[in-house]
């Protein structure tokens, strides 16, 4: 939600279905290599989050890869907080999961 937010916001072009489909463009500057990024770590792949830590600094700099590995840490905190407490999910993430092809609420 946050990413499609912020490109409308930002006026940035993105391409949600990459999100749900790794051979789909995402069409953000840098996207392929911040998606990369945001797969090794949640994964947890100790073999891919160097290579695509790598490309992340070669296609934005240190500086941006630190924003956004802190960008995306921060929002995984959020997402477990939210589930810990229990908090319910308005219906907008139905609107997203319609765009990204999949069922929402999820059984």
């Amino acid at each position: 939600m946050f990413l499609r937010e912020g490109s409308k916001a930002h006026g940035v072009p993105v391409n949600l279905l990459a999100v749900t489909s790794a051979a789909t463009d995402p069409e953000l500057p840098a996207g392929k290599e911040l998606r990369a990024m945001a797969d090794a770590v949640t994964l947890w792949d100790t073999d891919e989050i160097p290579i695509a830590r790598d490309a992340l600094i070669a296609a934005v700099g240190e500086a941006g890869a630190v924003r956004a590995i802190a960008v995306a840490g921060n929002y995984g905190m959020m997402n477990r907080v939210l589930d810990a407490v229990l908090n319910p999910i308005s219906g907008r993430p139905a609107t997203m999961a319609a765009e990204l092809h999949i069922e929402w609420p999820r059984s």
